[in-house]
């Protein structure tokens, strides 16, 4: 089964609030003249470029190899007046918790949002707190309806608590009722707190990546679940930020506002397919499918930008002289300039088996190596961090020690300061992690219909200093950015 026939079974429910059925793919379309000589009308126009490399060409004949395969996705500058059309969907946290500077800080930034976006734009607003709310419904802007926009911004307030799932369920089905076939459809989520439940969200981050949308999100302050606003954004193909001053959301705005209206490319899939004897290596954000293959949603690509993804994986032993097939990667997304449909990009990675030690030594690309040894790192710490919120301090502690201990050594080999300073990094985050407030799970039943107590251990008796957890996330923060190879903020 295929990563986007396997989202079939999703309940129709969460399809529904996306719009209907599964996006039909665009074949390339003609148009026909008086004399029925069919015009070619939409062409790729090869903005987007896909390149995959091993960190090393020669691996050691006779023995298991560890290594990686850097997949580089490019997006091109964007062709002069080739802005896509946006459809954007606000889902705003407006709970008790919110009240003060945030929500004052939330208002006039949603409506200098609305107010950048251009006439045939596409906004619909939803703010959740005890529930969710339409503040405006999905509608095309004009010079006649901004007047509108803003006063229903104007209108946010401060109360109750945070019904996040019915508020991201609402926004998806206002994002629905205006879906752009040739545009950019986006979510935006904002929360600064822990949801009243999240019991249907794997349900619905499945509806929401089978209908080809990206969720972008924003943890504000120090209390939102941060597992849970990393895992919408990465499973989606958005980014997460980590707000933690009230005039942070004004720019973090400005900043999506740009890369969603730049654009060139959308509802970008990568598949790797490892080769025989090939393991690739547990990652956040990337996905076994059932078939022997792996999957991670990459989202939207903007103009000029580029994602640097690192596949870590493990070989088999090998003959010497022996040609390994390490992985093919492919990208496949819907050309949102050319309107040119669904198209596919490929890049095939392998390397040879070989017992010279010097040439073995040689044949590392140790720029590549030290950016599989940093991917690496991150991904210890979106697990650690995983662990510990949950009450696994031992554990997570482990997970960092372990990475620790790799980085250490390569800092040693090959005398780079980066990784001198990850070292020191993940040395700070092991220091603190025993001090994170471990987010209760709220209680379910088994299947005889008895509750069951909450998993987590308690949490602690005297909660971090803000500056604590402060950095704490804004280590996850940069951990998540890493692994979906996304540059440092």
């Amino acid at each position: 089964m295929t990563l986007r026939s396997s989202f079939a079974l999703v309940p129709i429910l969460f399809l529904a609030a996306l719009g209907g059925c599964a996006p039909k793919k665009h074949a390339l379309t003609t148009v026909t003249t008086t004399n029925n000589a069919p015009l070619v009308a939409a062409v790729d126009p090869n903005l987007v470029e896909l390149t995959a490399e091993a960190t090393t060409t020669l691996v050691l004949a006779s023995a298991t190899s560890d290594l990686g395969v850097r997949v580089r996705i490019h997006a091109k500058e964007l062709p002069a007046a080739r802005r896509p059309a946006l459809n954007l969907s606000l889902v705003l946290d407006t709970s008790g918790s919110m009240e003060g500077k945030a929500i004052e800080a939330l208002r006039d930034s949603a409506r200098q949002l609305a107010a950048k976006l251009r006439d045939g734009d596409r906004i619909s607003v939803v703010v959740f707190h005890s529930k969710a709310e339409v503040l405006v419904n999905n509608v095309t802007v004009s010079q006649g309806n901004r007047a509108h926009i803003d006063d229903a911004i104007k209108a946010i307030h401060a109360t109750g608590t945070t019904d996040l799932v019915d508020g991201l369920a609402m926004g998806l089905s206002q994002l629905g009722a205006g879906m752009l076939p040739n545009g950019i459809n986006r979510v935006v989520l904002l929360s600064d707190g822990i949801p009243n439940s999240s019991v249907q969200l794997p349900q619905m981050i499945a509806a929401i990546r089978q209908r080809g949308v990206s969720v972008t999100s924003l943890g504000f302050g120090i209390d939102y679940d941060t597992a849970l606003m990393t895992q919408i954004a990465r499973d989606t193909g958005g980014s997460f930020h980590y707000l933690e001053k009230p005039e942070e959301v004004a720019s973090v705005f400005d900043d999506e506002l740009v890369k969603m209206t730049t654009a060139v490319a959308r509802n970008m899939q990568l598949t790797i397919e490892p080769g025989p004897g090939v393991t690739i290596v547990a990652m956040p954000g990337i996905t076994a499918g059932g078939d022997g293959k792996f999957y991670a949603a990459i989202g939207d690509l903007p103009a000029g930008e580029t994602r640097d993804l690192m596949i870590p994986i493990q070989l088999s032993a090998r003959g010497e002289g022996s040609t390994a097939e390490l992985a093919l990667a492919s990208l496949t997304f819907e050309d949102v300039i050319g309107h040119s449909g669904t198209r596919t990009r490929e890049g095939f990675v392998s390397a040879k088996a070989s017992r010279d030690a010097a040439a073995i030594k040689a044949a590392v690309k140790i720029d590549l190596e030290v950016a599989r040894i940093r991917a690496a790192a991150a991904g210890a710490i979106l697990q650690a961090m995983a662990l510990a919120r949950s009450g696994q301090i031992a554990p997570a502690r482990q997970n960092l020690a372990a990475a620790m201990a790799v980085v250490k050594a390569a800092a040693a080999k090959y005398k780079d300061p980066e990784l001198d300073g990850l070292v020191k990094q993940l040395e700070q985050v092991a220091k603190e992690i025993s001090q994170l407030v471990v987010i209760a799970q709220p209680m379910q039943p088994d299947p005889r219909g008895m509750p069951k107590l909450p998993t987590t251990a308690p949490a602690p008796a005297t909660a971090p200093s803000m500056d604590v957890e402060s950095h704490l996330r804004r280590a996850e923060e940069g951990a998540a950015r890493a692994v979906r190879g996304e540059a440092s903020r």
